[in-house]
């Protein structure tokens, strides 16, 4: 008897395993996963001047998002759409946090930042950095940016469009990208509260 029971139970672990990596995975254009990135030590400054690092990413989970203030089309859309879905984000029941960093320190001051996300959420964070701490930030989330033309105040920053999400250890948990097949390409954004909801349960 003791052996039946044990292999009854080894094929009710088999037989739920795949169900919830399917519940886990069942989302179009996001990445999960399945073995989660510790991130590295950073340290960055928000918009109120204060520093801004790991430890502010532990208990809640974190959508980060990179562009810059002068973005023209992008950033400030996906910001919009960031504060839509947010009521339904603070619902969840662990918490959420939005944080934009800038790719455009040499523009994006604390104070342009501070006024800028206050425009769409002043719950919201912005962070900045050099570009000596900022880069290896950003290729540790997964996204990455590149100045056009400093040279010209007017210059462009070429940059990621999709989400990275830090779970409440501070890892790396997944990447949200947009849909290239649609026209413009556009992140599903109520999705996002899906995934989250799914990682939590999970």
């Amino acid at each position: 008897m003791r052996y039946l029971a044990l292999i009854m139970v080894c094929v009710t672990v088999l037989a739920c395993s795949p169900q919830q990596q399917q519940s886990v995975q069942e989302f179009d254009n996001v990445l999960i996963y399945p073995k989660t990135k510790l991130l590295p030590e950073f340290k960055l400054t928000d918009q109120f001047g204060d520093e801004f690092g790991n430890s502010q990413l532990q208990g809640k989970w974190t959508l980060f998002f990179i562009g810059y203030t002068y973005c023209p089309d992008i950033c400030p859309t996906t910001l919009m759409d960031l504060n839509r879905i947010y009521p339904q984000l603070q619902q969840l029941s662990q918490p959420v946090q939005v944080v934009l960093i800038t790719a455009d320190p040499a523009r994006d001051s604390s104070e342009r930042l501070k006024e800028y996300i206050g425009f769409f959420n002043s719950e919201f964070t912005a962070v900045r950095a050099e570009h000596a701490e900022l880069f290896p930030f950003s290729r540790a989330l997964n996204l990455v940016y590149a100045v056009s033309d400093s040279k010209q105040n007017d210059y462009l920053v070429n940059h990621s469009a999709s989400l990275s999400l830090v779970n409440p250890a501070g890892e790396l948990q997944a990447i949200i990208k947009p849909d290239f097949s649609a026209k413009p390409a556009q992140i599903d954004f109520p999705q996002i509260v899906k995934v989250i909801d799914t990682l939590i349960k999970n």
